[in-house]
């Protein structure tokens, strides 16, 4: 390998350290936002939601409080949002 790729090699694998860290911390979470979103539309949709959880009545009024547009859909910013005011 030639002094060029192995530079290439070595910044691609430092510029996605970030991206793999945070996919760790979803899942040791518990699967987090991608996880949910099942059909891979960046969204995550009360039945999507719903499934993901232990309990399906709490996840229903949990979904409520966390859709703060009220669209039927969680976005990542809604989901951080609940979780921020969740460990206060």
């Amino acid at each position: 390998m030639n002094h060029r790729n192995l530079t290439v090699a070595v910044l691609t694998a430092v510029l996605s350290l970030p991206v793999a860290l945070v996919g760790a911390e979803e899942k040791k979470k518990g699967g987090g936002f991608a996880a949910m979103d099942t059909d891979k539309d960046g969204k995550v949709s009360k039945k999507e939601y719903v499934a993901a959880q232990k309990d399906a009545a709490k996840a229903e009024s949990r979904f409520a409080q966390l859709d703060t547009d009220k669209d039927g859909f969680l976005t990542r910013a809604e989901m951080a949002a609940g979780q921020k005011k969740k460990d206060k």
